[in-house]
């Protein structure tokens, strides 16, 4: 059993499109569900890109199955927000792999 493993609390956004009085499109993130998961740091770097501190970092979020996430949502992790890579559908652990980078603010 993997229960006890899924104790990090997050929450998945999914994107919208509003328009405005001018008929452009605005998108904007909803959250839509909130679940745990089991959070793997992956990898982590601190680069410099044009004179402002970038920061690299890549988690895998381990969440059941049942959880309704695709490749455009957005995952909030101790208030830090997460752009999904990749999502990975694992039948033999009944769980879906999802791989993130940290979103600079």
């Amino acid at each position: 059993m993997i229960a006890g493993r899924l104790n990090e609390p997050i929450k998945i956004f999914h994107p919208t499109v509003n328009y405005n009085e001018f008929g452009e499109a605005n998108e904007e993130y909803k959250e839509v569900y909130t679940t745990r998961a089991k959070v793997d740091h992956n990898s982590g770097t601190r680069t410099v890109e044009n004179n402002e501190i970038v920061f690299d970092y890549t988690k895998t979020f381990n969440v059941r199955s049942y959880v309704p996430v695709c490749n455009a949502d957005r995952i909030e992790w101790q208030g830090k927000m997460y752009r999904i890579l990749t999502t990975q559908q694992r039948r033999e652990y009944n769980d879906i792999m999802i791989t993130a980078e940290l979103l600079n603010e």
